[in-house]
């Protein structure tokens, strides 16, 4: 015979509790269990509901879905009439049940080399031989924080390093690991910061990618060759990290990015590496989705909105950036942006307290997030991410009986009343305090009274009747039972009485004691709020209006679109060319499709094109700076090793950096951005065009010439480093010259070994060891294959002289020395080698290596036949370079075209691009300025640039951006005061303010603050 029970919602928990208490009192259970969970509404998986049907659990796992209540005769029932149904929810970024604690090393200065044990890599950072189920010990307490939200699930890893080892995907429930654990071996996890590591290689940004990009090369190699023996006669030596990454092409990667322009460098490495995987988000996505969406990566996206900026008076407003102003208003908006834009995403508690999440998810589902969405985000989705989705995230026969049960539509205002892990059901909302927060009815001696109690914390409440308001004292709460006492008087009922309330699966009742010791009983009941319908809800709850824009890049000036590509005809200005045809007055010029089409006087406008009256006015070919540091993410160096070749500048492009904005306001249409003076030899630069709201990726300069930042001087020998930092080689000039030498000699050993293993037949390469492709030696090889040009950060005479005759006994050619301040000294030499120049207008006596710098540097070094150019090396000098150019007419009288070539074609020549930009000759790439004045006075003001026939600044246009983000940052900070205190709460901004940097910062305020930033 059917065993079939009604329980009520009041009455589920206590008996459901009451029967696990039984059950773990036994020492064994063999019983087989089977459960029905009746009239219910089943949220079967995202996108597909039944209703008043029943799920059948057997064990721990989902037998069967039942559409018509049609129950097993020997099930136990347990009705759920009003009740809904829903999948456990998933989070696939935790570092829950971790049982792990590493060693960590005191240190006293750098650590350039860490102990070799158990087959680990040789950098502390890489723990990709990490199986995080090994370490997994299930914590009870830990994860409530977790299940009073519905979570059943989440997928875990140890969160430190750059390679973190292999995750877990495991339940919450109270069991011991070999329970819990779902999936042993699920993604791995990555990050860009190396965490604990006590090894100072890497220090930044470029130089994690940088480890990331060989510790792949070398993974792969390894698996390839270590059962091969090398030409001395010896095995690859065992690596286990390398071993766990020997199908890494097999294997899903989440990876921890920290913020957006990161998110997009970690999409670009997996992409390169053609791997699979997923991107822990920021909550800024909806600042870049077009660029997120290109890359085949879903996301997991915490709930992080921004707390609301504090506005105290007049200077706390000025502090306020426009971009954290929008964010602040936007953040609630971006899950659905993401939803909208078909990103695949899943949701995490990961950097938020636990009991911000719901109100968050539903503040999201109010912004436009769909349940639908918010649904999949938290199970089927989830569940793939977790390498899960055979076992959870759907109500689905075979499926783990993972539940949620809940009280009401859970997106909307609904209640979790009852959670499920692995087939047993767990309390998450304590019965104790039923009685709590509620609005009741009583009925005594047939008057009815209103009892509303609170507990805000302190307990508090009060009996209403009509124009009675009846207040209570006395409050106190144990054991279910609520006791206070009133004066009835006013109700016929003498003296005080006591009162004592409890709630059972009958309802709310009690009993009160009057003044003359009777007792009195009564009943009640629980007063449900007031439903309205959904279009009265719509009524209620308007849409949030927002009032900030969304620019590329979300910042002060950014654009709504990209600028189109323009045909002008400039009429009647004074053309700087920069080339054999010198300055020509009273002239034209038009462009069209990109380029410069026509030069010339008194030129009929095509049609179709767009005209401007330049009279007065001057065109010169868009500035280049050969030396800039703008624009950069996670730090300008990479100082821990003295040869860093194999990091890259174009790894760290910050695309929303306002310098961008500026130095165009200033004229300067590209860029050279290179590496720091921190090593010897240090990264690969990038050069890029300043194309304001384009990507990263579409600002670096096309085919062109690769490059790398060499350096000599104090800063490569650690001088005024500090104590610590007189371990690393070298420590002296002569040091220096030595390194390169090794550097090159190894470089040359490294190119004849591969060069040696393609000579063998293909039968010996099989059981040949290959050589290790090694990103630091082939940049360095490059350079001796005069495929990379070397721009060489330097200063005094002897060391100028020495690089020359170093790079002549190598058989290559140095390309431009930079700063170069007693270039005056050696310039016969730079000229009879073919090196060029590229120097300040006026810096010296800064420190003692430039003692002997003198402003006639320019004029001396070009009469000697030195090709030359003024560089910035400086956030703000690099929009005023054609004021330092012109200095040079002033301290040699340098003529004003010679003046103005150093910072268009010399450059360009420079920089390998002449044969684009620099000049304004037809056929060439229109990057053009439009001066209202001559370019080289003081008093000049940049009209407008272009860059590639497309107007990146124009100063009219500038003048209406500035009242707009006036405007708009007053409207986004009133609505901050408006606003209640509820949407003032978040988290504090993270300050990624990138230091303002040039070769001679002082190296280890840079280090704080960089290392800060990543």
């Amino acid at each position: 015979m059917r065993k079939h029970v009604i329980i009520t919602p009041a009455a589920l928990l206590s008996l459901l509790c009451s029967q696990a208490a039984i059950a773990n009192e036994q020492l064994t259970d063999n019983t087989p269990r089977l459960t029905a969970l009746s009239h219910a509404t089943l949220a079967i998986e995202p996108g597909k509901t039944l209703t008043n049907a029943t799920l059948l659990i057997q064990g721990n796992k989902i037998k069967a879905v039942v559409k018509n209540n049609d129950i097993p005769d020997d099930a136990f029932v347990i009705d759920l009439t009003g009740h809904t149904i829903y999948p456990g929810f998933i989070d696939p970024f935790t570092e829950y049940a971790i049982e792990y604690e590493p060693e960590v090393e005191e240190t006293s200065g750098p650590v350039y080399e860490i102990k070799r044990i158990g087959g680990n890599a040789s950098n502390g950072a890489i723990h990709s031989e990490k199986q995080w189920f090994n370490y997994i010990y299930p914590d009870k307490e830990q994860a409530q924080q977790w299940i009073s939200n519905g979570f059943t699930s989440v997928q875990s890893g140890y969160l430190d390093g750059i390679f973190r080892g292999q995750g877990v995907a495991l339940s919450l429930a109270d069991k011991k690991a070999n329970d819990v654990i779902y999936n042993a071996q699920t993604s791995q996890f990555m990050a860009f910061n190396k965490g604990a590591s006590i090894q100072d290689y890497p220090q930044s940004l470029m130089g994690s990618i940088a480890l990331i990009r060989q510790t792949f090369s070398d993974a792969k190699w390894y698996n390839d060759n270590k059962n091969k023996t090398s030409t001395s006669g010896e095995s690859v030596e065992f690596n286990i990290a390398f071993e766990r990454l020997a199908d890494a092409k097999k294997q899903n990667f989440i990876f921890d990015t920290a913020n957006l322009n990161n998110q997009i460098r970690a999409a670009e490495l997996l992409n390169e590496h053609e791997l699979s995987g997923s991107l822990i988000g920021n909550g800024r996505e909806y600042a870049k989705l077009a660029e997120i969406k290109s890359y085949p990566f879903s996301l997991v996206v915490p709930l992080n909105y921004p707390a609301a900026p504090e506005i105290t008076d007049g200077d706390s407003e000025r502090e306020v950036s426009l971009a954290d102003l929008r964010h602040w208003e936007r953040a609630p908006s971006n899950l659905a942006m993401v939803s909208n834009a078909a990103i695949p995403f899943a949701l995490t508690q990961h950097g938020i307290e636990s009991d911000k999440f719901w109100p968050r998810l539903k503040q999201a589902v109010e912004r436009g997030l769909s349940q639908e969405a918010a649904l999949a985000a938290l199970t089927t989705d989830a569940a793939e991410i977790s390498g899960i989705e055979h076992i959870a995230g759907k109500l689905e026969p075979g499926y783990m009986a993972d539940l949620v049960i809940t009280d009401g539509n859970i997106f909307n205002d609904g209640k979790i009343v009852s959670m499920w892990l692995q087939g047993d059901e767990q309390q998450v909302i304590n019965r104790e305090n039923a009685l709590l927060d509620n609005l009741y009815q009583l009925q005594i001696n047939e008057l009815n009274f209103d009892l509303t109690i609170e507990q805000t914390p302190k307990l508090s409440g009060s009996l209403t009747s009509g124009e009675q308001d009846i207040s209570l004292a006395n409050l106190n709460y144990q054991s279910g039972r609520l006791t206070f006492s009133a004066d009835l008087s006013e109700a016929g009922i003498k003296g005080i009485s006591r009162f004592t309330l409890w709630l059972d699966n009958q309802g709310l009742r009690g009993r009160l004691l009057d003044a003359s010791n009777q007792t009195i009983p009564f009943g009640g009941i629980k007063l449900e709020p007031i439903l309205v319908s959904d279009k009265d809800k719509s009524a209620e709850k308007a849409p949030v209006e927002l009032i900030s824009k969304q620019t590329s890049p979300n910042v002060a000036y950014g654009l709504s679109a990209q600028p189109q590509l323009e045909k002008v005809h400039i009429k009647n200005a004074t053309i700087w060319t920069s080339d054999k045809s010198g300055i020509l007055t009273n002239s034209d010029l038009i462009i069209a499709r990109g380029k410069i089409k026509q030069i010339g006087q008194n030129l009929r406008t095509p049609s179709g094109y767009s005209s401007i009256d330049a009279t007065g006015k001057h065109v010169t070919a868009g500035i280049i700076d050969e030396h800039s540091h703008i624009a950069l993410n996670g730090g300008t160096n990479e100082g821990s090793d003295a040869v860093t070749s194999e990091v890259r500048i174009g790894d760290v492009i910050n695309p929303d950096d306002i310098a961008i904005y500026r130095s165009l306001a200033g004229g300067v249409t590209t860029a050279q951005l290179l590496h720091g003076s921190a090593n010897p030899i240090g990264g690969q630069a990038q050069l890029i065009q300043l194309k304001w709201g384009d990507t990263a990726k579409e600002m670096k300069f096309a085919d062109a010439p690769a490059s790398i930042k060499f350096a000599l001087g104090e800063n490569v020998k650690q001088s005024n480093w500090g104590d610590a930092f007189t371990h690393r080689f070298p420590q002296s000039r002569i040091g220096v010259k030595a390194l390169f030498s090794e550097a090159f000699n190894e470089a040359l050993a490294y190119r004849k070994a591969q060069a040696d293993y393609k000579k063998m037949r293909s039968s010996e390469r099989r059981r040949t060891v290959a050589p290790q492709y090694n990103y630091r030696l082939e940049a360095i090889a490059e350079v001796l294959e005069q495929t990379r040009d070397v721009h060489i950060h330097s200063y005094v005479q002897s060391e100028i002289l020495m690089f020359l005759r170093l790079a002549e006994a190598y058989n290559f050619k140095a390309g431009t020395f930079t700063h170069i301040l007693e270039g005056y000294k050696v310039a016969d030499e730079m000229a009879k080698h073919g090196a060029h120049a590229s120097t300040f207008s006026d810096w010296w006596a800064y420190k003692f290596e430039v003692y002997d710098a003198i402003p006639q540097n320019t004029c001396l070094m070009q009469d000697k036949g030195v090709l030359t150019s003024i560089n910035s090396d400086d956030y703000e000098m690099q929009r005023r370079l054609n004021q330092e150019a012109a200095k040079s007419m002033m301290y040699c009288g340098m003529s004003a075209e010679d003046a103005w070539k150093m910072i268009t074609i010399n450059p360009a020549i420079q920089l390998g691009i002449e044969d684009k930009v620099g000049s304004l000759v037809e056929d060439k790439q229109a990057d053009i300025v439009l001066w209202d004045s001559a370019p080289l006075s003081v008093y000049a003001k940049v009209d407008s640039t272009w860059i590639a026939g497309r107007r990146y600044f124009d100063r009219q246009q500038d003048s209406v951006a500035q009242i707009e983000v006036a405007s708009e940052r007053a409207a986004l900070i009133q609505k901050v005061l408006q606003s209640d205190d509820a949407h003032k709460q978040g988290e504090s901004p993270i300050d990624l303010t990138e230091p303002e940097w040039h070769c001679d910062t002082h190296f280890n305020a840079w280090q704080q603050s960089a290392t800060g930033a990543l």
